[in-house]
């Protein structure tokens, strides 16, 4: 039997709504391998902390955007309700 998905999250969501039983083996094969993207790089722990260090500086310095001014510029961006309900 050949099913069709998307992956959302990290998890493949079959057309249809269709489920299968949990524990059922499948085999997943990409539909266009152009698709997939690159492998991510290496993980640099010292690049991290240095972006960590320049976040906390930035903070320090008062270079922030309050949360709730960050949340709302996003929900009118991308046409979402400002509070649960609107």
């Amino acid at each position: 039997m050949a099913l069709e998905g998307t992956v959302v999250n990290g998890v493949i969501v079959l057309d249809g709504g269709v489920q299968l039983p949990e524990g059922e083996r499948v085999r997943v094969e990409v539909a266009d391998p152009d698709d997939l993207a690159p492998p991510p790089e290496p993980y640099d722990r010292e690049q991290e902390l240095a972006i960590l260090r320049e976040s906390i500086e930035d903070m320090k310095a008062g270079r922030t955007t309050p949360a709730r001014r960050a949340l709302a510029d996003i929900a009118r961006k991308y046409g979402l309700p400002l509070e649960p309900g609107e």
